[in-house]
């Protein structure tokens, strides 16, 4: 009897212990001066939490243990200067959120007493640093002038136009790193090793198409793939024979990402491309031949998406003159400039 006794006293005393240690979120509040946001916690003894922060999806994962959500959660109703997007996921004894932050922004966890709460602190970033970096590689270049065609103008030449000018366009808002800068040869391995070391987390590659038949004109984008379609195919065994023309095995450059990657950045490589062509048509008044998957070899070496743009024909014409004017460059840099930020924004 005694034992029956201190059982049930042991287990009441449990329950009490469980139910002392169970608090709820009373409020969720925003405040202005400072930027914070606030959760009013209804407890007994000091709330814990867990943080968690992705940088590259500006997302800050915050679970306060042992608690329950009070009032009717809306995430829209905080979504302004420094919160982007605002989810939660009730998880029985924790409650978990999902918080997008804006660009720039940071942000500080902490709680206070008296009453409780926890609290995130939210400042405008002071450092010049910018989060993403973009490798802009202008193609061919030194004793490789890529393809020859209508007046003798050469694809090296254009390409480095348009990527000065995308440089121009993008420097503001990303770190940007050129591949060239300059008249000068680098191979198709070296173009992925630079951007590559530079942890670029988009390799934008620009050339220009030729052809035999001087009717064929018009602008389209490849990403990479392992598969590709028969037409794919001929392009990217024809862009990548210029390296086997100045000394460079192609197939030695191998695809340095695993299969989860691989899909994944092609996914991102696609997100990019399609919507980015169709404008550079539509604004250039030029044929939108659109997109496709190839095994471009400058592509196949670079770990993270990215994208090979043909500008045009060189030898067409009515291409040729359009990519040469100065005015088109700028249109042709600002839609690469807006749907590369508008991918990472």
């Amino acid at each position: 009897m005694k034992k029956l006794l201190l059982f049930f006293v042991s287990f009441i005393l449990s329950m009490t212990v469980f139910a002392n240690n169970t608090s709820s979120i009373k409020k969720i509040r925003m405040n202005n001066n400072p930027s914070q946001l606030i959760f009013d916690i209804n407890s007994k003894i000091k709330p814990k939490f867990n943080q968690s922060y992705d940088e590259y999806n500006r997302l800050l994962f915050l679970e306060i243990e042992k608690t329950n959500l009070g009032p009717k959660f809306n995430g829209s109703n905080f979504i302004g200067k420094n919160i982007e997007k605002f989810d939660m996921i009730d998880y029985g004894s924790n409650i978990g959120f999902f918080i997008k932050l804006k660009p720039n922004i940071t942000h500080k966890v902490y709680t206070l007493s008296n009453p409780y709460r926890v609290v995130i602190d939210f400042k405008v970033s002071s450092s010049n640093k910018k989060e993403f970096t973009i490798a802009i590689d202008a193609g061919h270049g030194g004793k490789d002038p890529g393809a020859i065609g209508f007046k003798k103008y050469r694809e090296k030449d254009i390409t480095l136009a348009v990527s000065k000018k995308l440089k121009s366009k993008l420097s503001k808002d990303f770190n940007v790193i050129m591949i060239r800068e300059t008249d000068t040869f680098i191979t198709l391995s070296n173009r992925s090793k630079i951007a590559n070391k530079a942890k670029a987390d988009l390799f934008v590659s620009l050339h220009i198409n030729s052809a035999q038949n001087s009717a064929a004109q018009g602008m389209e984008i490849f990403y990479f793939s392992k598969k590709s379609s028969p037409y794919a195919e001929k392009i990217a065994a024809y862009e990548n024979s210029f390296g086997e023309k100045y000394g460079e095995k192609t197939t030695s450059i191998a695809q340095i990402m695993g299969e989860l990657s691989y899909n994944k950045n092609m996914e991102k490589s696609i997100t990019i491309a399609k919507p980015l062509n169709t404008s550079l048509a539509r604004r250039l008044g030029m044929k939108d031949r659109g997109i496709y998957g190839a095994n471009f070899a400058v592509l196949r070496g670079f770990n993270g998406p990215g994208i090979l743009v043909e500008l045009g024909f060189i030898s067409n014409k009515i291409d040729v003159k359009k990519m040469t004017r100065e005015a088109n460059q700028n249109i042709m840099a600002e839609e690469l400039g807006n749907k590369i930020k508008g991918f990472f924004y």
